[in-house]
């Protein structure tokens, strides 16, 4: 067994997929492996891969399946791994020589289930910018439920004990990251947090995350779902107030984000579910304490109103 598993799904990266691996092969950090697969790429990402391995054959791990989606890849790289610990690491991605060894430090001093670095974003034109998370104090979400929205549900910034997966794997599903993160918090007995940026997460235009068409109803699915689970683990109604505003959260960023939708009737389909998802479930939603603090007025103005939303979004159409 090594002490940590890092789990690396391909897809069409040869772009970006040197610099990714090479900032994982020169960790500080010694007791690692790097799980790379590859899911059914047909560019050159391949070739890369296997050069990679022949180079750093004792660290390096290697497969090869037919295209499956990056939920199946990453619960195979999860079935694979031998570490105590796991991380994800997009191929298009890449992280500080130090970031394995100072998370991995952390987790272990604190006894965590999880740890979460701040990171930075890379745009189209190497830009770099730092984003950093609001620091709390080690806790779980239970004693702290506003982890729900303070920390982000993205897989890459993170180092988790790898039984945490014993009963939870993504689900083939779009927004698969957002159904499984908030899971994995709940189900943590302690969640700690490294102030320090770590990883470099690159924004591509034409990436899943920026595209939008008829999956964007899969957002109310998913919530549905967590709200649920949120139930079942006997959390929804001490965290009423958190999970209402990581409900409204959601919900009213794909609101605004419809004017990215070129079909217009799926456009209006989709804001018209929105606001009955939060009407049902959260009669209440626009006097949310959190809301009102963290969106300014205009804001809400806009997003508290279905007639305004939708204004907003055909004018600012793109």
């Amino acid at each position: 067994m090594v002490k940590v598993s890092v789990i690396v799904p391909v897809y069409n990266m040869e772009k970006y997929l040197d610099e990714c691996l090479s900032s994982l092969v020169n960790q500080t950090f010694k007791d690692y492996e790097i799980i790379v697969i590859n899911d059914g790429s047909n560019d050159s990402s391949i070739k890369i891969m296997n050069d990679y391995k022949r180079r750093y054959s004792k660290l390096i791990r290697v497969f090869s399946n037919e295209n499956q989606g990056i939920s199946k890849t990453r619960n195979f790289g999860i079935e694979k791994a031998k570490g105590e610990y796991i991380t994800f690491i997009d191929s298009d991605d890449y992280v500080e020589k130090t970031f394995l060894k100072d998370m991995y430090n952390k987790i272990t001093t604190t006894k965590s289930d999880i740890c979460v670095c701040d990171y930075y974003t890379v745009n189209e034109n190497d830009e770099v910018k730092e984003y950093k998370l609001s620091s709390f104090e080690d806790s779980s979400i239970k004693n702290n439920p506003q982890l729900l929205f303070i920390i982000n549900s993205s897989p890459w910034n993170k180092l988790y004990k790898k039984s945490l997966f014993k009963d939870l794997k993504f689900e083939v599903i779009k927004y698969e990251d957002l159904l499984l993160i908030p899971k994995l918090l709940v189900c943590s007995k302690k969640i700690t947090k490294l102030n320090k940026c770590l990883n470099y997460y690159r924004i591509r235009e034409n990436s899943e995350t920026t595209t939008h068409d008829k999956k964007v109803f899969d957002i109310l699915k998913i919530l549905g779902n967590l709200n649920k689970f949120f139930k079942d683990k006997e959390l929804f109604d001490n965290c009423y107030l958190e999970i209402e505003y990581f409900n409204i959260y959601r919900v009213t960023m794909y609101i605004i984000q419809q004017r990215y939708q070129q079909d217009r009737e799926i456009r209006k389909e989709f804001i018209n579910n929105a606001y009955k998802h939060l009407d049902t479930n959260f009669p209440n939603w626009r006097n949310n304490v959190y809301y009102k603090k963290r969106r300014s007025f205009i804001k809400r103005m806009i997003e508290s109103n279905e007639v305004l939303s939708k204004i907003y979004v055909n004018v600012f159409s793109r």
